[in-house]
């Protein structure tokens, strides 16, 4: 049996936030994920890895981390406005996408477009964007030959509402097994997994892009807001974005799947 990971982490923060936006507020919210093979994780670890030594050696050294592989290129640090003109940092997040390309990985982002005035509740938000990420995981699996199941795999440092991983663990299941749309998931396995990123290569590939979806949708919907911030430099990655998103061959309910999904709450 072939297994297929979505390997899922987040960008932004699902609470309520102010125009002009405040210190640490977010005006959107994405939770991406990463499809990799399984069975090939153990190259995916290693490849990356020497990614980040070679970018990174000096960093990785300077750590207090057990084990380089514990040391991790954080992509909210690769993509800030700040770091705009550091060449070093914008090579290592194209060498990410080539070694996903290599691997034949799908992307998947479920963007929400947050309204400061009638703010929807983060639960809400979390719980809606993990839905529509293990619908569009399984729709991957079941036009995907070379996949029997997925199983999805999740940061464990998540900004999860309400206290974490077992709220978002049991949600899950309910909607797996308690909704209509949610039984029809049948590629997808057992409730989510939750993992410590420093130990998981995919969490941090998916940590990467999922910033990469952040500042490119930040900047394409986003752009002026008040005391908000230029997510401009990263335009040079949105062809590579979309050429790496997943889109189904066929029609469900009379649409296309993509793998990204944009919900304007604005």
């Amino acid at each position: 049996m072939s297994v297929c990971v979505p390997y899922v982490d987040e960008a932004g923060n699902p609470h309520r936030h102010d125009v002009p936006l405040q210190d640490g507020q977010t005006p959107l919210f994405v939770l991406g994920g990463i499809a990799l093979p399984l069975s090939q994780w153990r190259d995916i670890d290693r490849q990356y890895l020497n990614l980040k030594r070679n970018y990174f050696s000096t960093e990785m050294q300077a750590t207090n981390e057990a084990r380089p592989e514990h040391w991790e290129a954080k992509g909210s640090d690769l993509t800030q406005p700040r770091n705009r003109e550091r060449a070093r940092r914008q090579a290592f997040l194209h060498e990410v996408l080539n070694l996903v390309q290599r691997y034949d990985a799908r992307l998947f982002g479920i963007v929400f477009l947050k309204n400061p005035t009638n703010p929807t509740p983060a639960v809400s938000i979390y719980t809606a964007a993990v839905q529509q990420i293990a619908q569009r995981f399984a729709t991957y699996v079941i036009e995907n030959a070379a996949h029997d199941h997925g199983i999805m795999i999740m940061d464990s440092r998540c900004q999860t509402p309400r206290g974490g991983d077992f709220q978002v663990g049991t949600s899950y299941l309910s909607y797996i097994f308690g909704h209509e749309t949610g039984r029809s998931l049948t590629p997808l396995v057992e409730a989510p997994l939750f993992a410590d990123s420093r130990l998981t290569a995919g969490l941090q590939i998916a940590d990467n892009l999922c910033s990469i979806i952040y500042g490119t949708q930040y900047d394409y919907h986003l752009r002026g807001i008040p005391a908000g911030h230029d997510y401009s430099h990263l335009q040079q990655y949105w062809p590579r974005i979309r050429a790496l998103e997943f889109h189904s061959r066929r029609e469900y309910d009379g649409w296309i799947v993509h793998g990204i999904r944009t919900n304007d709450h604005r």
